[in-house]
Formats: structure tokens, C-alpha cells, sequence
């Protein structure tokens, strides 16, 4: 029984051909090859392991990864760690790029609609534009009151009872 055959997943990223021992940090080649595919080959520590060659790929993992066995390897996984997300890390600044990105191209290529929603999004990022909305829960049958009741009873909600301007008006 032959089966479908399955099929090829693409390659998130590729692989160096070769690993080289990292002197900075006192790393084996084997150990940077762990290192490498633990933190950016998108596999576990075990299959990290396997990958970088080592005999017993489950324990030589949890040895890698322990902090007390091979410290120097724990650090260096940390480290590269923080600077992927550093890297990847979505800030104001990369979102605000990315949006004047979006909006020059979608206007270039005749795309209006998107190009506004791209500069509605960077206006609010910027704070230049802010949606608010009010639900105001009003028990009062509008059928009975008069026009003056329902002046009173609205200023009331809204909170418009100052007839004097306050400073945040001039």
C-alpha cells in the first residue's frame, strides 16, 4: 500500500552548510549548530539536537539546555534570543513605516482604498485621529417628556450643565 505521497513543507529558512566554533562565546561547532537550530530552525531542543549532530539527541538537549552542564550554551541561546526579538519586535516606529510603505504603494498602483485605510491606521497610530463612541442609557419615556425635559435630562447626561467655558476651551 503505497499511499499519497506526502507533501514537501517549504523551508522557513535556510540552513548554513557548515558551523563553525563560536570563540566569543567558547562554543563547539556541534554546540553552535544547536544553538542556530534550536533558536531560528524552528524545531524543539530534541530535534535541535539531532540536527547538530549529536548521538543522543534527547539527553544531550536537556544537557544543552539545563544551565548547569553547559552554561556557556544556555547563555548563548538566550542572547540570540533576545536579539530576535529585538529584530522582530513590533514597535511605533516599524508600524509606522510599514503603514507609509503600504499607503505609497497602494496609491502608486491605484489601490485608493487601501492606500486611505493605510493612512487612517498611521493617523490614529500617530494619535492624530481618535474613534470614540458613547452608549448613554437613557430610562426615560421620550412619549411623556417635553422638549425642555429632554434638553434638561440629556445636558444632565452629557454632563453640558457648565454654562461657563472651562480653560480646557481657550
Amino acid at each position: 500500500m503505497a499511499g499519497r505521497p506526502k507533501k514537501e513543507k517549504p523551508k522557513l529558512v535556510s540552513v548554513p552548510s557548515t558551523f563553525e566554533k563560536d570563540e566569543e562565546l567558547g562554543l563547539t561547532a556541534m554546540q553552535a549548530a544547536f544553538v542556530w537550530h534550536y533558536t531560528e530552525g524552528a524545531c524543539g531542543q530534541t530535534s535541535a539536537a539531532r540536527k547538530a549532530g549529536f548521538e543522543f539527541p534527547g539527553s544531550a538537549a536537556n544537557k544543552m539546555l539545563n544551565g548547569t552542564s553547559f552554561p556557556k550554551v544556555t547563555r548563548a541561546v538566550r542572547l540570540r534570543q533576545d536579539e530576535l526579538a529585538e529584530r522582530y519586535a513590533i514597535t511605533p516606529q516599524k508600524t509606522g513605516t510599514m503603514l507609509w510603505k503600504i499607503a505609497e504603494t497602494a496609491f502608486g498602483s491605484g489601490h485608493y482604498n487601501a492606500s486611505v485605510s493605510a493612512i487612517k491606521e498611521l493617523n490614529q497610530l500617530a494619535g492624530l485621529s481618535v474613534n470614540r463612541s458613547q452608549n448613554i442609557n437613557i430610562n426615560a419615556d421620550l412619549n411623556t417628556m417635553s422638549k425642555d425635559d429632554i434638553k434638561d435630562r440629556l445636558s444632565k447626561l452629557l454632563g453640558a450643565e457648565q454654562t461657563e467655558p472651562s480653560d480646557k476651551d481657550f
